[in-house]
């Protein structure tokens, strides 16, 4: 059943028993519209999060690797990554969500001791920067996830200033605070991504990046364009391979029943980013595999969802990491 919890800054906050495995208690935001669905199922992102239990529950206990969560918003992933038995380091900068994410950790006994928050953004820059975040007024529902950063790459998506109120936080860089094997690398920031990891050089350099999860806008800049599909390629350098899983099929709900989702091949059952034709499109065109898939296989109008594995760990020893420039 759902329970009902007030906050200190006035939420009206419910929380719930998952249907994942394992299970556990995670409270959210019921204004948030991409929460209702989630409700009803029990689990958030169906297939993105069979695909997290794929990615990240042999690294953990094998090689107690960390989870780095940048944009944890309610925390659906940094909670999980705890239930299966990981360290996590997540990145959350607005106050309201921080409340929600604290309180899943406080209702999950035993959590807390194995999860870092930091109330900063992720950016290349030291500095202060402004983030927008969406204000619900009376019963109205907001897709409360899409805080934005207003920045140097400028606003990417998201509600216009009247929607949102402005929060400020500070900006940290990955390099300089994550340590040890990352089992799983997740960048939901709307849009920003390829600056979250242009932070993250030297972790990718020097230590084991074995997962990535990376929310992709579509850039109105052709600046931006060009930063993001550099970023794809030296990750394909690397020897990521990429699976895409658009917002349909994140929410498909066939999922296999607790107690036979390891071996359920999570990752595997996503389709290939880039997809064959397209390779072979590309190739014809003389254009790079991962600039032919933001090309023609990023079909969603604002967003699409890549999950990486790295599969060759001997490929692109040296490389530097690209510029943010074109």
């Amino acid at each position: 059943g759902i329970h009902r919890w007030t906050s200190p800054l006035g939420q009206t906050l419910h929380s719930f028993v998952t249907s994942t495995e394992p299970r556990f208690v995670f409270a959210f935001n019921p204004r948030d519209h991409d929460m209702a669905r989630m409700a009803r199922h029990g689990v958030l992102e169906p297939a993105l999060t069979l695909a997290w239990h794929d990615a990240t529950r042999a690294c953990c206990r094998a090689r107690r690797g960390v989870v780095v969560d940048v944009g944890g918003n309610f925390g659906w992933y940094t909670l999980y990554s705890i239930a299966l038995g990981c360290e996590v380091f997540v990145v959350e900068p607005v106050p309201a969500w921080l409340e929600v994410l604290t309180l899943g950790v406080a209702l999950n006994p035993g959590f807390a001791p194995h999860v870092k928050i930091v109330q900063n953004v992720v950016y290349p820059e030291r500095g202060n920067y402004t983030l927008r975040v969406p204000k619900p007024e009376g019963e109205d529902r907001m897709h409360l996830g899409m805080t934005y950063m207003q920045g140097s790459a400028g606003k990417l998506k998201g509600y216009n200033d009247q929607e949102t109120y402005a929060h400020v936080a500070r900006a940290i860089r990955l390099d300089d605070v994550v340590r040890g094997d990352v089992c799983l690398l997740k960048a939901d920031v709307e849009g920003y991504e390829p600056q979250v990891l242009h932070t993250a050089q030297r972790v990718f350099a020097e230590r084991r990046v074995y997962a990535l999860q990376l929310e992709m806008s579509r850039a109105h800049s052709e600046q931006q364009r060009c930063a993001t599909v550099k970023m794809l390629e030296h990750l394909d350098a690397l020897g990521y391979a990429f699976k895409q899983a658009d917002h349909a099929l994140v929410d498909a709900t066939q999922l296999p029943p607790v107690g036979e989702w390891e071996g359920a091949g999570g990752f595997d059952r996503l389709p290939d980013f880039p997809s064959n034709a397209t390779r072979a499109q590309g190739a014809r065109e003389g254009l790079s595999p991962m600039r032919a898939a933001y090309e023609w296989d990023f079909t969603a109008y604002l967003s699409t969802n890549l999950v990486a594995r790295r599969v060759n760990w001997d490929a692109g020893a040296g490389l530097p990491w690209p510029t943010l420039e074109c």
